[in-house]
Order: structure tokens, then C-alpha cells, then sequence
């Protein structure tokens, strides 16, 4: 019989909506952080952590999402004017080399002036998983 994993974490559960309600009720001084912490079982550590990161600039997201998120290099329109330029050229030689498609992702980056990882100029051209 296979083994049933469980999850002992609550981490990354609380909703970006819940969080924000959270928030708005401290910052109207309704209750206090561990009041609210405890009354819609957040970590308190996790909310104070949220509320600072809100003051700063708008949360996407609460868990690994907004990682990915402030990690990321292209916006979605770069990616599909990268995309279409490249499938214009797989099309024009028959297909591109996954070489090359990073490479001329790091040109992409180079021409519209987007700061890229060291890792990227140093090889010359884009890394991202396969």
C-alpha cells in the first residue's frame, strides 16, 4: 500500500484577498495584528511581513508566485514579440536550435536595454529550464 503524504504546514494557504482584509483591519485600528493574526489563524510574523511589503509596492501574491513574479525578465508582451519573431525565423530556416533561440532572447534583452543576470552576459545568452 502506498504511503499518503500530509501536508503539516499551513504555509502559502492564506488567500491574497484573506490577507489584504487582514490587513485593512489593522490599518483601520478595528483590532490589533495578533488579534487579527489569531481570529483568521495567520501567522502574525506573515501578516506584518505582507503589511510592509504593501506599503512598498502592490503584492500579486502571496506564496512562491510572487518569487517567480519579481525574478521574471520579459513582460508578457516581450515574450510575445520574442515568441513570434522566433517562430518566423524557425519557420524561415526550418527550425532553431535551442542554442540559438537563447541567444537571441540575450539579444532582445541587450537591444530594449532590460537588465539581465550576470550569468546571461557572461555565456552570451538567456538560462531558463528546458
Amino acid at each position: 500500500m502506498p504511503r499518503q503524504y500530509s501536508r503539516k504546514t499551513t504555509w502559502g494557504k492564506t488567500t491574497l484577498k484573506e490577507m489584504e482584509r487582514a490587513t485593512a483591519e489593522v490599518k483601520e485600528g478595528k483590532m490589533s495584528l495578533r488579534a487579527v493574526a489569531r481570529d483568521r489563524n495567520i501567522d502574525k510574523s506573515s501578516l506584518l511581513r505582507f503589511m510592509k511589503k504593501k506599503e512598498k509596492r502592490e503584492v500579486k501574491s502571496v506564496a512562491w508566485g510572487a518569487v517567480a513574479e519579481a525574478k521574471r525578465i520579459f513582460t508578457d508582451e516581450m515574450e510575445g514579440e520574442l515568441a513570434q519573431h522566433l517562430k518566423q525565423l524557425a519557420d524561415q530556416f526550418h527550425g532553431l536550435p535551442q542554442v540559438k533561440c537563447r541567444q537571441l532572447a540575450f539579444e532582445y534583452a541587450e537591444k530594449k536595454h532590460i537588465p539581465v543576470p550576470a550569468n546571461w552576459t557572461k555565456t552570451q545568452c538567456a538560462e531558463w529550464i528546458k
